[in-house]
């Protein structure tokens, strides 16, 4: 456990070095002003202008490059802003569960903790500001991350022995996708400007995950399944018929996904939507690293817009395109005198791939399924207002009573969340999977901002894959011969300790019963932390 803190040493010296802003301004930290100059083609554009951040006004600020050097006021008013994190995130296994064998009888070399890195950046550009074009915007999304300083080798992050069959609950979230990796490039209309618009088009190389089955409480957590995969990112699903092994591609449900597509939506109602997408699904995209039992290594970052390619011509899995679509409706009520929102939700999801499936060699074009999401806010911290003070000359004498009311704060409270995917037998080896939690904001009067959370996720394996498995060969064709799969369950806790409104500080504990699904691996204990920072 001594290996996190030179690293959290470096990130305080970088955090003590953003604190040296020059100060070389006048007298109110403002340089020049800022009105309209037209241009030479008539359109009114702001001058630029400057206000250097000071040390209180970077520590109480919003951002930790203190709204990058004072300059994202005037980077707004062109139409740009610019949006990031950083994060810090150590997470040790504290029992000594056996590690899984592979196909030859070895040991797989999985560590027992990690650190993981990821910062992320992100522009957007609002047309209406300068070109009066309301509601246009464009937005591109990147991303750095790493797994004990190494962006090849996502799998070291699969502490606790989830490696194989069961690697959709890798308690580390972060580590798909690594390396440099281009996200989401696209253009949205929005009818206006709130989160919730009465329309909205965006075409581009975009991701159905950010859209669909969004459930933000779930993203407080660090296990893959409950804050990524939700039972729809299942891991790619093999199957043994006849000595040989054969693959079944599994949706790619997580972040590390983008590809040419649309997504429209549309509001009958003030609290019910429509919304679908479709696209290119491009196999191979997670860009696949080296593994203990694997001889071939790459990693496309993203940057696939050809579409599939022939990173592996010998496997049927990673030489094709197909189409992609989800579709959702939903309804948004705001319940009872303090209008607690919520969100109940049905989707379906086909991904179009040349998959074989369990138990048959003629293959399946197709992996569908459904899912159903129930989130809800339960309640409201209150707190007491007083009236406004009266003008009259005598304002308690019976006629104007001093009075105050109680208000609901709009976050501070409890929170709900709970989903339910399905998914054939025939094509996934986790066809059901459900998650449920909750999470407290503001749970204590002296700490509004922080926020603590508990969660259960399970997957059922598929009678379908137990079937094809080989029975007595003593691991000749894999490593679980003759031991079926069951159920992978998750509990997770978190606290987030609200340093001020950049940084957190979260300590994290995990329990994962029957990590790799067939009784090998014993039961996992996990602990860790997060260091997140925006920018």
């Amino acid at each position: 456990m001594i290996k996190p803190f030179h690293k959290l040493g470096a990130l305080l010296a970088v955090a003590s070095a953003l604190t040296t802003v020059s100060s070389a301004t006048a007298g109110d930290g403002t340089i020049g002003s800022m009105t309209n100059a037209p241009s030479k083609s008539g359109i009114s554009l702001p001058e630029f202008s400057w206000t250097a951040p000071t040390l209180d006004s970077w520590w109480n600020g919003k951002s930790g490059t203190a709204n990058w050097l004072g300059l994202g006021k005037t980077m707004g008013d062109y139409g740009l802003t610019i949006t990031g994190q950083a994060k810090e995130t150590f997470l040790g296994q504290v029992t000594p569960a056996a590690q899984p064998a592979n196909a030859k009888g070895k040991i797989y070399g999985v560590p027992v903790d990690n650190w993981s890195s990821e910062e992320k950046l992100g522009f957007n550009y609002d047309f209406g500001t300068v070109f009066g074009l309301t509601g246009l915007t464009a937005q591109s999304d990147w991303r750095y991350r790493n797994v004990d300083g190494n962006p090849n080798c996502g799998y070291t992050g699969n502490a606790a022995g989830t490696v194989g069959a069961s690697s959709m609950f890798n308690p580390n979230k972060d580590t798909s996708g690594m390396g440099v990796r281009v996200m989401s490039q696209y253009f949205l209309y929005k009818t206006d400007k709130t989160s919730d618009p009465r329309f909205l088009l965006k075409l581009g190389w975009i991701n159905p995950y950010e859209d669909f089955l969004t459930q933000p409480e779930s993203k407080n957590f660090e296990n893959n399944a409950i804050a990524s995969a939700k039972g729809i990112g299942g891991p790619v699903g093999k199957y043994y018929q006849g000595g040989k092994t054969y693959s079944v591609t599994s949706v790619p449900w997580s972040s590390s996904y983008d590809s040419w597509g649309g997504m429209l939506r549309g509001k009958p109602s003030a609290s019910t939507y429509v919304q679908t997408y479709l696209g290119l699904s491009i196999a191979g995209t997670g860009g696949i690293q080296s593994t203990p039992t694997s001889t071939y290594s790459y990693n496309n970052h993203g940057f696939n817009f050809q579409g599939t390619a022939p990173f592996n011509p010998k496997s049927t899995a990673y030489g094709q395109n197909g189409v992609y679509n989800v579709n959702e409706i939903g309804w948004m009520p705001k319940l009872g005198a303090d209008k607690l929102e919520g969100r109940y939700a049905i989707g379906s999801y086909i991904w179009g791939q040349n998959n074989n499936n369990f138990g048959s060699l003629s293959g399946n074009g197709t992996v569908w399924g459904m899912y159903f999401q129930a989130d809800q806010r339960l309640t409201a911290v209150h707190k007491q207002v007083s009236a406004p003070v009266s003008s009259d000359k005598n304002p308690v004498d019976g006629k104007n009573p001093t009075t105050s009311s109680s208000v609901a704060d709009k976050t501070r409270g409890l929170y709900s969340f709970t989903e339910f995917t399905f998914t054939p037998a025939s094509n996934c080896q986790l066809p059901y999977y459900y998650q449920t939690g909750l999470v407290y904001k503001g749970l204590f009067d002296a700490r509004p901002n922080d926020k603590t959370g508990v969660v259960v996720g399970e997957g059922f394996y598929s009678s379908n894959y137990n079937s094809t498995l080989p029975k007595g060969q003593g691991g000749a064709a894999n490593s679980y011969a003759s031991q079926f799969f069951s159920t992978t369950a998750v509990f997770e806790w978190f606290y987030t300790v609200s340093i001020n409104k950049w940084l957190d500080f979260v300590p994290d504990a995990q329990y994962i019963v029957n990590p790799s699904g067939n009784g090998s691996t014993g039961n996992a204990a996990i602990l860790g932390f997060t260091i997140a920072a925006k920018f």
